[in-house]
């Protein structure tokens, strides 16, 4: 991204997307300060005056990604059959995953402390809020079993998409069998709720 690519007073989006570029490019690894701010065409200096250091950069990067997909989930239609909301919930998230897996490797990276960015710890919270209002006609008037059951909802999404994004359920399933393994699983779990 030259210079020219960004107009004064937003050097922190160009940063964000060069960011993101880079991660994809390279895994967030392998994602450095200095090579953002020489795409974008700033000082290696520039980069600081909006961002503290390299993992608040992915931060930054990570807390949008959290943010498009609640945009995401938020989007799923209701149905109005629960256990088909909760598997139509599950394949937007594994659809958001493999939409772009460098965003989904920044948004879970291990590298980022997730206590020292409150912004990306509340932004997953909304994300696991939205999952809890989407099954509370499932799971009925129990608080915890809410909270509970959203979190394995999440654990049930991210674990095929964490699978897929690595390549790692082709040989198991077969090519064809990708596509419903999401949905079978979550389908088994939600009708058991529901019975």
């Amino acid at each position: 991204m030259p210079k020219s690519a960004y107009h004064h007073g937003d050097l922190r989006s160009a940063l964000l997307e060069v960011t993101a570029q880079l991660v994809r490019e390279k895994g967030a690894r392998g994602f450095s300060v200095s090579e953002a701010a020489r795409r974008v065409g700033v000082s290696i200096a520039a980069p600081y005056r909006h961002f503290d250091d390299r993992e608040a950069m992915l931060a930054a990067v990570a807390t949008r990604g959290f943010t498009e997909l609640q945009e995401t989930l938020d989007g799923v239609a209701d149905p109005g059959d629960q256990v088909v909301r909760a598997v139509a919930i599950a394949e937007a998230y594994v659809g958001f995953a493999l939409a772009d897996t460098a965003r989904f490797e920044v948004m879970f990276a291990a590298s980022i402390d997730k206590d020292r960015h409150p912004e990306l710890l509340e932004c997953a919270g909304r994300v696991q809020s939205g999952l809890q209002d989407a099954l509370r006609e499932l799971v009925g008037d129990d608080p915890a079993g809410v909270v509970r059951r959203a979190a394995e909802l999440w654990s049930i999404a991210h674990g095929v998409a964490a699978l897929l994004v690595e390549d790692r359920l082709a040989h198991v399933v077969g090519p064809a069998g990708e596509d419903t393994v999401v949905a079978g699983a979550v389908r088994a779990w939600a009708t058991g709720l529901a019975g």
